[in-house]
Order: C-alpha cells, then structure tokens, then sequence
C-alpha cells in the first residue's frame, strides 16, 4: 500500500499547490464533466515527501523530478540518511 499525507494550498492562494482544469461543456447535451484539479510539480513533491510504506526495491523513487521551497523536510522519502 502507498499512502500520501500532505498539506497542500489551496488553488486560490498565492503560489498553490493546485491547478484548476477547466472543464468543457459538451455542444450536443449540455452537459459538463465534473470540475478538475491537478497537482503542480511542488504539490506532488510535497505528497511524495509524505509518502508511507514505499518499498524502495519496488519503486524506484530516485527517478521522481523534484520541486520544493526550502529544505527537504527530514521526514522525506528524498531526505539524505
């Protein structure tokens, strides 16, 4: 199991960790799919960096671009032993 804890901003605060995805309505019904967001580089570091029960023989995380401000946190996946 990969379980992720983070505490991200919200996408309507200065620098967020969230980027809203409009949504298109689609001509012939009307309809419209359901809203979208998608994390930024930084908000999936910070998820990463909370990450729990990564077996580093199954996953190799050393491939994961990283993005962050300030120091890696000592908790990190990416913090050095």
């Amino acid at each position: 199991m990969h379980v992720l804890l983070a505490v991200l901003n919200g996408h309507n605060q200065p620098e967020p960790d969230w980027v809203y995805v409009a949504s298109r309505v689609k001509v012939d019904t009307g309809s419209r799919r359901t809203e979208t967001y998608n994390t930024t580089l930084i908000g999936t570091t910070k998820l990463r960096d909370g990450s729990l029960y990564l077996d580093p023989t199954v996953i190799n995380f050393k491939r994961w671009r990283q993005s962050r401000r300030g120091p890696t946190p000592s908790f990190s996946i990416f913090a050095q032993p």
